[in-house]
């Protein structure tokens, strides 16, 4: 029972996150409009910038962080801090405020990756896949209900979506210091543990004690390639949306609900039964190869082929992420679980941070070609995986090796 219960609650910690940065999506136009913020739209840019890049920061910190002391209150902390940088955000009076809201708000929703390792804590290797896989619906429903309750709520003022956010997220912090459990042990192997700070992202020696897992490094920068790739798309989708094809408020949001059912249901029940047969790294090289191809039809054929470009590019998601993260997780040592899932996460909030950024610019002056630029790019991704997958093993390989 409070096994199921902590699964419950990580799974709830991970879709608040994305809810969190999904939720403001919609708000970003109205920000401008709003005297009291009068945001330009270099300062909107950097105002959804500034979550991912202080999860880039943070997560790797809070991963190595509850390796030392467990993932239950690093877990609970992060909860109770996201709650408060809704409520400032959402009472935020000034363009000043709003963005230290969202900075806190990536510091803490950075903890994702301890969700991940406390995910993995939980599970054998042969149902780290689909573990990973409820991680991955939970990304896809805070990606869908994110966006459209930011939505629906800003017709009720700007201040109403952060708020229900933080409501959301204060009920499950208090859930937290009720129900979820230890998932690890603090101490194991805690023997010639460098210091904290030695897992900053920019700090030399992480670096060096990462390059043990060269290969898993290489999937996290993977990762966040793609994840630059996918944002890209995903930024410009409503604006390429509302020029080429008439799309209105209510049209986008159904937009981002189709999407996401879609890999919510990869996610959720697709990739379980898909994994085991066919194992991690060829269910992440299908997902890779299923975005490419629906991304460059989209930008080659547009809106005669909208919508089955937007499932395919949605399927192909739904397989990539919680294959990187599982194989990621399998070829990493138990005690180096936090560590290499905060890498994990620093490299996609750098990717969530860098893509919208580049989205942007190509769009601004060749409004077809991000598709096609997100297209190649995400080509070039499978091409450096092919090469990485053949020094990194499936699930079955690592427990055959245990056994």
């Amino acid at each position: 029972m409070r096994r199921k219960a902590s699964t419950t609650i990580i799974f709830l910690t991970v879709f608040l996150d994305l809810l969190g940065f999904g939720i403001v999506l919609p708000l970003m136009p109205l920000y401008a409009l709003d005297p009291r913020f009068a945001a330009s739209p270099a300062q909107i840019g950097w105002l959804m910038a500034i979550y991912s890049i202080m999860q880039f920061v943070f997560a790797p910190l809070w991963g190595r962080f509850s390796d030392r002391i467990g993932r239950r209150p690093v877990l609970i902390i992060g909860l109770f801090g996201s709650c408060i940088s809704y409520l400032v955000y959402g009472l935020a009076g000034s363009l000043t405020v709003l963005f230290i809201g969202r900075a806190v708000a990536g510091i803490m929703g950075a903890n994702i990756s301890v969700a991940q390792a406390a995910m993995a804590d939980l599970t054998s290797h042969k149902d780290r896949a689909k573990a990973m896989g409820m991680i991955g619906a939970a990304f896809g429903l805070g990606f869908v209900i994110g966006p459209a309750m930011g939505a629906f709520l800003s017709e009720y003022g700007l201040e109403v979506a952060p708020l229900v956010a933080a409501a959301i997220t204060g009920l499950n912090a208090i859930a937290a210091l009720f129900l979820l459990a230890e998932t690890h042990v603090p101490g194991q192997n805690s023997s010639n543990k460098p210091e904290i700070t030695a897992y900053h992202p920019f700090a030399p020696s992480r670096w060096r004690m990462a390059a043990q897992y060269g290969n898993v490094v290489a999937i996290c920068g993977l990762m966040g390639l793609f994840i630059a790739m996918f944002s890209a798309f995903e930024v410009v989708l409503p604006l390429w949306g509302n020029e080429f094809i008439g799309w209105n408020m209510a049209d986008i949001g159904w937009v981002f609900v189709y999407v996401g059912v879609i890999a919510v249901i990869i996610q959720g029940g697709i990739i379980r039964r898909l994994t085991p047969k066919i194992g991690e790294k060829n269910t992440t090289t299908m997902g890779l190869v299923l975005v490419g191809v629906g991304l460059a039809m989209m930008g080659i054929w547009g809106k005669e082929l909208v919508w089955v470009s937007l499932a395919i590019v949605a399927a192909g998601s739904g397989l990539v992420h919680p294959g990187f993260s599982s194989l990621v997780s399998i070829n990493s040592d138990a005690a180096k679980q936090g560590m290499m899932m905060g890498l994990f996460q620093s490299m996609s909030a750098l990717g969530r941070g860098v893509g919208p950024v580049v989205g942007g610019i190509i769009y601004g002056t060749h409004k077809g070609g991000v598709l096609l630029f997100a297209a190649i790019g995400i080509g070039v991704v499978l091409l450096l995986f092919l090469w990485v997958a053949r020094n990194i093993k499936n699930a079955c390989q690592v427990e055959t090796k245990v056994a």
